[in-house]
C-alpha cells in the first residue's frame, strides 16, 4: 500500500529536489521520469492518456500527415501519441526519441501488447542527454513533433534544439511543438517552465526558420502549439 503517513509527500518532494540539485538537469529529468514511469506510465507523461494522444494525432492528420511520411516524435515518452502514429504510418516511418530508458521499455511492451511490432517503429534512447540529434545524422523527417517537451526544458536546451533541428529537416519539413505561455520566462517547479512567445521568435529568426502560432490546437491545459519551417 502507498505510504500516507504525515510528511511522506514532503519527503518525496525533497528527494526530487535533491535529484535535480545533484545532477545535470537532463540527467535528473531522465531519472525522475524513470521513477514516474515505475509509479504510473500514463501519469508519467502528464496523464490525459486518451485525450492528448488523440489530440496530437488528429492535429497532424489535419496538417497533412500521410502514411508514407516520416515522423520524429521528440520526447515520445510512453507513446501516449506514438501508439496512434505507429498504427497509422507505414512500417519504419515512426521514430521516437526519448531521455527515459524506462519510458522506452514501457513503450516497447505497449507496441507488443497492441500488436504493432510489424510497423517496425524505431525507439531511440537519447544517451547523450542533449538535443543535437546525433543518432539521426544524415536523415531528415517530414514531420517533427515535440508535445509537452519545451514545457520541461530550460532555455539553453530549447536554444540547442533550434540550433540543430534544421539538420534533420528538409526544405518541406514542419516541426510542431507546444509550450506554456507567460509574459516572461519562469520556472514554476523543478521540471516545469513557462515562456513568452517572443523567446521562440528570437530563436527562429537566429536560425532562419519561419514561425507561427497555431491557435487551432485546443490543448486542455492551454499549451500553445507552434510550427516552424525552413524559411
Amino acid at each position: 500500500m502507498p505510504d500516507h503517513k504525515p510528511g511522506a509527500a514532503a519527503d518525496a518532494d525533497t528527494g526530487v529536489r535533491d535529484l535535480y540539485e545533484r545532477r545535470r538537469y537532463l540527467e535528473a529529468y531522465a531519472e525522475h521520469t524513470n521513477l514516474r514511469v515505475a509509479a504510473d506510465p500514463h501519469e508519467a507523461v502528464g496523464g490525459l492518456w486518451e485525450e492528448l494522444g488523440q489530440l496530437q494525432f488528429q492535429f497532424l492528420l489535419a496538417n497533412g500527415l500521410q502514411p508514407d511520411h516520416s515522423l520524429l516524435d521528440i520526447g515520445c515518452g510512453t507513446l501516449r501519441g506514438g501508439r496512434h502514429f505507429i498504427r497509422f504510418l507505414a512500417p519504419g516511418r515512426y521514430t521516437g526519441f526519448e531521455l527515459s530508458e524506462s519510458a522506452l521499455q514501457w513503450g516497447r511492451d505497449l507496441i507488443r501488447a497492441e500488436q504493432l511490432s510489424e510497423k517496425q517503429p524505431r525507439l531511440t534512447l537519447n544517451t547523450s542527454r542533449d538535443l543535437r540529434f546525433a543518432p539521426f545524422a544524415g536523415e531528415t523527417f517530414d514531420f517533427l513533433l515535440a508535445q509537452s517537451v519545451f514545457t520541461h526544458l530550460m532555455p539553453e536546451h530549447v536554444d540547442e534544439c533550434f540550433a540543430h533541428v534544421g539538420a534533420v529537416m528538409h526544405a518541406l519539413s514542419v516541426f510542431f511543438f507546444t509550450f506554456r505561455q507567460a509574459a516572461e520566462f519562469k520556472r514554476t517547479t523543478v521540471k516545469d517552465f513557462d515562456y513568452p512567445f517572443a523567446f521562440f521568435e528570437g530563436l527562429a529568426a537566429r536560425q532562419g526558420f519561419a514561425i507561427a502560432r497555431r491557435d487551432d490546437y485546443r490543448h486542455p491545459r492551454q499549451q500553445v502549439m507552434v510550427e516552424i519551417r525552413k524559411a
